[in-house]
């Protein structure tokens, strides 16, 4: 009897002694697990940003080029998607010498939407990123050439020779190549390269303007 006593007793002292450990280890999980779940999504950490941008530039003729929009950034951790709407406007002249002489000038205005996805980029953190983009747009062209010898071209000039003009709106796309550095602050500055494809342009003038830009961003 007192052997069966003491064994009674001895499990009685084990099992005090594995219990709170069961407890504990019971308890460590479950407030693992809690934890694990509080913890943020990592594509959900600033998912989101509203930014603006400008710049200035030039196209393949040495025109002036200029441009800004306002945008929507989509975090992707270690890159994003950037989609806005964008305003680009160019003035260009080129002149070529025949028999006799021509000079063509063409003012664009450009309203479209446009989408860049960017490589390597972090919201709000340094690092050197990649753009590629593509959009569609309205453009507005003024197309002009005039030639002071050759009185052909339709209305004459004062003093000789003539000119003829068209204007239009056409449909149009924009595909952006280019690359940036961004600043932990929000800041980033850009060199990119917009392809503006004319779907009818009017007169003469080119169907496809490259054109070439410095830009300056910021994201809320």
């Amino acid at each position: 009897m007192k052997i069966v006593v003491k064994i009674l007793f001895s499990l009685l002292l084990i099992q005090g002694t594995i219990i709170p450990q069961w407890v504990v280890q019971n308890l460590s999980t479950e407030k693992n697990a809690m934890l694990a779940i509080s913890e943020p999504y990592p594509y959900s950490n600033e998912s989101g940003s509203i930014g603006i941008r400008a710049g200035i530039g030039t196209d393949i003729n040495l025109g002036l080029v200029y441009g800004g929009g306002i945008n929507y950034l989509i975090n992707l951790n270690q890159n994003a998607v950037e989609i806005g709407l964008v305003v680009f406007g160019g003035n260009s002249e080129e002149t070529t010498e025949d028999y006799n002489t021509y000079t063509e000038t063409t003012d664009v205005l450009v309203y479209g939407v446009l989408a860049n996805y960017l490589f390597g980029y972090e919201l709000k953190k340094s690092a050197v990123f990649g753009v590629v983009g593509f959009g569609f747009c309205a453009i507005s062209v003024e197309w002009e050439e005039s030639s002071p010898d050759d009185e052909s071209l339709g209305t004459p000039l004062p003093g000789g020779g003539s000119k003829q003009s068209e204007d239009a709106t056409a449909a149009g796309s924009v595909l952006n190549l280019g690359f940036g550095i961004a600043f932990n602050g929000g800041f980033d500055i850009r060199v990119e390269a917009p392809i503006i494809f004319i779907f009818d342009a009017p007169g003469n003038a080119s169907s496809i303007v490259p054109t070439f830009m410095a830009t300056l961003g910021y994201h809320f």
